[in-house]
């Protein structure tokens, strides 16, 4: 086998890119992800992009004008054709791997090792878990922007509150947290159906499994069918609503603010976070399990968070100053998530308003544990 030379940047980040394809597959957001504004994640590519470059996203919007009646004179009553844009700025970001003692010094720069593609294993694996925690915090409000919409059941979640909770999307009124404001735009699956993804952790999903109308209403449902298998953790649906169950998150955030940005996050399992009584979110510096815990579930529709990435991700090795005696692999790459929240260019909407709030998304809180 011909030994692919460590020195080659454009072999290297061919190696580490074909490493996170195959590890795409474990993704929680793969499903959801696409380059159109019709997807739920609405990806952008730059690979010429490093820090600090702006990628622009641009929406047109529907004309909403009045009818002039008669002979009544038209002409200068034109309605202006609405601009709304979003940017987002990518990062550099790093993940590395202790490797030890376990290369050869006169083979390091061999990638066909079984040590390096260990090291491309584990780190692309870790990054598709970082990257899905990284978007389960944007969405949750807790990377940056803090909900614009909240929808607070208290302690209660049964069938009833579903009906409840999709009378308000479409309606675009009746939140606890918000005002009134544009319906959410539905997400499309393979088949063509529009639909909404109610997104939830364990506790939540089981609140509502445990309602005995749920139980009567959706006993052994399978809605995925044939074109939609990849999206996981569905089971039910109600009305135009997919409900999905996400994992809980296990890892460490080094930080006790309110928001924080992903480089804090150590992720063991990605997932949703709970909030305890006193405002800290799961595994966050401060977190107590033991209060009061608030479950907050998603409810996305089209466009709901952006990603950006810029220059494809590289692989990268260093040895030790000590001789080589050990090493360290990192998998380099430039990237930035954000909820989808936009700038009217002109004039937005007087009812249906589209800027300055959560494009897709709708949080739903519900209280999961009571108080000691």
């Amino acid at each position: 086998m011909v030994a692919l030379p460590f020195t080659s940047e454009l072999k290297r980040k061919k190696w580490m890119r074909e490493g996170l394809l195959q590890a795409a597959s474990k993704s929680f957001w793969t499903p959801y992800t696409g380059n159109s504004s019709n997807s739920v994640v609405v990806q952008a590519n730059n690979t010429n992009a490093s820090e600090g470059h702006t990628v622009v996203f641009d929406y047109d919007g529907n004309l909403s004008g009045k009818a002039i009646k008669g002979k009544e004179t038209a002409f200068g009553k034109g309605e202006q054709k609405k601009k709304f844009s979003n940017t987002l700025t990518v990062a550099r970001y790093r993940l590395v791997v202790d490797n030890g003692d376990a290369f050869d010094g006169v083979d390091i720069g061999d990638l066909s090792l079984t040590q390096h593609s260990d090291s491309r294993t584990k780190l692309g694996d870790l990054f598709v878990r970082w990257k899905d925690q990284a978007l389960f915090d944007v969405a949750q409000g807790i990377h940056d922007l803090s909900p614009s919409h909240i929808i607070d059941l208290g302690s209660t979640f049964g069938y009833n509150e579903l009906l409840t909770i999709e009378e308000k999307i479409k309606n675009g009124t009746g939140y606890d947290t918000g005002s009134t404001r544009r319906p959410l735009a539905p997400y499309t699956l393979s088949d063509g159906k529009p639909c909404w993804l109610f997104i939830m952790d364990p506790s939540m999903a089981t609140f509502l499994k445990k309602s005995s109308a749920y139980q009567t209403i959706m006993y052994n449902a399978d809605v995925r069918g044939n074109n939609n298998r990849l999206i996981k953790g569905v089971f039910g649906k109600v009305g135009n609503l997919y409900l999905v169950e996400a994992d809980a998150f296990f890892g460490d955030t080094d930080s006790a603010a309110s928001t924080f940005g992903f480089e804090f996050t150590e992720v063991e399992i990605a997932g949703l976070r709970k909030k305890d009584s006193a405002g800290k979110w799961t595994g966050q510096t401060g977190y107590d399990s033991t209060l009061a815990q608030t479950s907050r579930g998603l409810i996305l529709g089209a466009n709901a968070i952006q990603l950006g990435f810029g220059k494809m991700p590289d692989y990268r090795f260093q040895a030790s100053e000590d001789f080589a005696i050990k090493s360290e692999s990192c998998v380099e790459f430039w990237t930035e998530a954000q909820k989808t929240r936009l700038l009217a260019e002109n004039q937005d909407y007087k009812q249906a308003v589209v800027s300055g709030i959560d494009n897709g998304i709708i949080c739903v809180d519900l209280e999961t544990q009571p108080a000691p």
